[in-house]
């Protein structure tokens, strides 16, 4: 039987899972984790081939998530949530 991480363990031995909003919690963030590793795979191959620049890459990724925030009602606070990630993630270099 194949194991399929997609899904949250009903019970585990480290963490006990005993509500559902944390159960929610869990698979929402499991979710989000898929999605992420599906986009750093997209990002990864192409830098890989050679088929773009990483400066230009964080311009296109940047141009979808404009895309995105179309449909966000308060955008500056996604806007400031984006800085403080980006300054994070560069002060990590």
């Amino acid at each position: 039987m194949k194991d399929d991480d997609s899904k949250p363990p009903i019970e585990s031995k480290v963490i006990q899972l005993k509500s559902r909003s944390k159960l929610k919690g869990q698979t929402a963030a499991l979710k989000m984790l898929r999605i992420a590793d599906e986009i750093d795979g997209v990002i990864l191959r192409h830098m890989e081939a050679g088929d773009i620049e990483p400066k230009e890459l964080a311009g296109l990724l940047s141009h979808r998530l404009g895309t995105l925030m179309k449909n966000i009602e308060n955008k500056q606070e996604l806007i400031d949530l984006c800085v403080d990630v980006l300054r994070k993630q560069a002060a990590g270099d």
